[in-house]
């Protein structure tokens, strides 16, 4: 609902502003539904109304580059080349490190915003903590490859430039390991602290951000941004966990094993398709220490809604919970591709019960769905890992609009008077039996796993002529890592896109192309390295 409201104020500001934008720049559409017509038609006038916004309102993107000026940051490209048999020596071992995000803050100071919902005036602090918000990391290698770092976060999101900063700081820190790739994923909880920064009140950001980069920043010390001493420690943990993990990898063996979860899960969007079953990768040291587990699974974590101020890392914590009673194991759980993918909890709500015992309840029938898993096949010591970086040019003004002021932390460049951001994908195997999409925000399964076609959802009446990605992969089981090292907003098929105000999804998109770019990116990425 937050997310029409501010299409409407959008919608006012056109109003008044409606003589720049001629009444034939609505696009031709096929489809003679009347309201899709208006749609696209009011999508076409908001998006002149954020350009001319963009190009002339005060912003703080004085100091973006060029493009053609553009040197990554500490970039891990991974491998040139995919091994297809194991080396000498190689064998698998694996490092683990937790930590929590709350503790030594005073998180009920009023001072930290909750996640979750665009909130135009105001922010939501917390009034009650049900559980932990914490890090995850885990650090894999076979041995010859090099090691790959993942620092797994409970938040909404985490924008590329936030990553580069824990990359920057991982250099420093665990400079003389071989780290060939180094990501940081979201878990996209809605009550958790903003990660993102989308979260703060919106428009009190826009004005004083707004104002301060045209005074020149006399106005920084009350800039509307999200917590920054919550964004430091969160760094700080990130980092210790990532040394820790690394330092201390054991020698052991991986296994890969999965289990159908449908029942548990439905598609908020048609035409519905998501990936039916939750992954597992089980390491087991040789020295009989705890194992860990890498799970993955699609759902959003809005257990909670858009309403209560309670702080809660919703399932996924409770997945753990229960794993580890059970157990004993590490538990890293991973989000996979959500695009509108949600909790059916048909099975595990109880009448009476409150919010948090219905994600408690959930959380711990997908542990047992977990822990009996008998499907595992071990896996060879066989690493391959390999990153590419994506220029997607943007078309959503309001993310524009949001870096400009300061509110996003994107990475960002100018083209012109246009812009592009500079986003990322990954690719790894393992074993030569599981491949890993590194999707940077929330993708649709269709992109990963093909689907049905859309028939008269496909608004602009075009076809979608692109594999799906597991076509491309070339190993029998495939598992997605979303909002993994940007959180680029939704990835939709290019025909799939509606309009800012018809749907959900749309009001934080990149680009109406992406789901094409980044398919391209993708094939020229996996082709690179056969």
């Amino acid at each position: 609902m937050t997310k029409k409201l501010l299409a409407i104020i959008l919608s006012l500001v056109m109003v008044f502003s409606v003589f720049m934008v001629p009444a034939s720049a609505c696009i031709k559409i096929e489809t003679t539904n009347i309201e899709n017509t208006f749609n696209l038609c009011l999508d076409v006038l908001i998006h002149r109304i954020l350009t001319v916004l963009n190009v002339f309102w005060p912003g703080y993107d004085g100091d973006w580059e060029k493009i053609e000026d553009y040197e990554a940051s500490n970039f891990y490209e991974g491998e040139k080349k995919f091994d297809k048999n194991t080396k000498e020596n190689s064998a698998w071992y694996m490092g683990y490190a937790g930590a929590s995000l709350l503790e030594d803050l005073d998180i009920m100071n009023g001072e930290y915003f909750l996640a979750g919902t665009l909130e135009v005036f105001e922010g939501r602090v917390p009034t009650k903590i049900n559980d932990d918000q914490r890090v995850r990391v885990y650090a894999i290698s076979d041995g010859v490859s090099g090691i790959v770092v993942h620092a797994v976060i409970d938040g909404f999101g985490l924008s590329r430039g936030d990553v580069q900063t824990i990359r920057n700081k991982v250099a420093q820190a665990v400079s003389g390991y071989n780290i060939i790739s180094m990501n940081v994923s979201v878990l996209h909880q809605h009550s958790c602290i903003d990660t993102l920064g989308m979260n703060i009140p919106l428009l009190p950001g826009l004005i004083i951000n707004t104002t301060n980069a045209a005074l020149g920043g006399v106005l920084d010390s009350i800039k509307v941004m999200k917590n920054q001493e919550f964004m430091d420690n969160l760094f700080e943990k990130t980092v210790d966990c990532v040394e820790s993990a690394v330092k201390n990898m054991k020698k052991g063996n991986l296994y890969y094993g999965y289990t159908d979860i449908s029942e548990y899960m439905r598609d908020a969007r048609d035409p519905w398709s998501f990936d039916e079953n939750m992954h597992r990768l089980r390491f087991v040291p040789n020295d009989g220490s705890k194992e860990t587990w890498i799970l993955q699974g699609s759902m959003h974590c809005t257990g909670m809604g858009a309403g209560p101020d309670e702080l809660t890392a919703d399932y996924p914590y409770y997945i753990e919970k229960a794993i580890k009673e059970k157990t004993g194991a590490n538990v890293v759980y991973v989000i996979g591709a959500e695009l509108a993918i949600r909790q059916e909890r048909e099975l595990t709500d109880k009448e009476g019960a409150t919010d948090i015992e219905n994600i408690t309840a959930y959380g711990y029938a997908l542990a047992d769905k977990v822990i009996k898993i008998n499907n595992d096949i071990k896996l060879q010591p066989v690493l391959n890992v390999a990153h590419k970086e994506v220029n997607m040019k943007v078309d959503n003004g309001i993310l524009t609009l949001a870096a400009r002021q300061d509110i996003l932390n994107a990475v960002i460049v100018k083209d012109g008077f246009k812009y592009v951001l500079i986003t990322e994908i990954g690719y790894m195997e393992l074993g030569n039996k599981v491949g890993i999409f590194m999707c940077p925000g929330e993708f649709d399964p269709m992109l990963i796993f093909g689907g049905p076609e859309s028939g008269d959802a496909s608004w602009t009446g075009d076809t979608w002529d692109y594999d799906a990605l597991t076509d491309t992969a070339d190993v029998p089981n495939v598992m997605v890592y979303g909002l993994c090292n940007d959180q680029a907003g939704y990835v939709l098929r290019d025909n799939e896109y509606h309009s800012l105000i018809g749907e959900n999804e749309e009001v934080n998109i990149i680009s109406r192309t992406a789901g094409s770019v980044f398919v391209e990116s993708y094939t020229e990425l996996i082709n690179s390295v056969r």
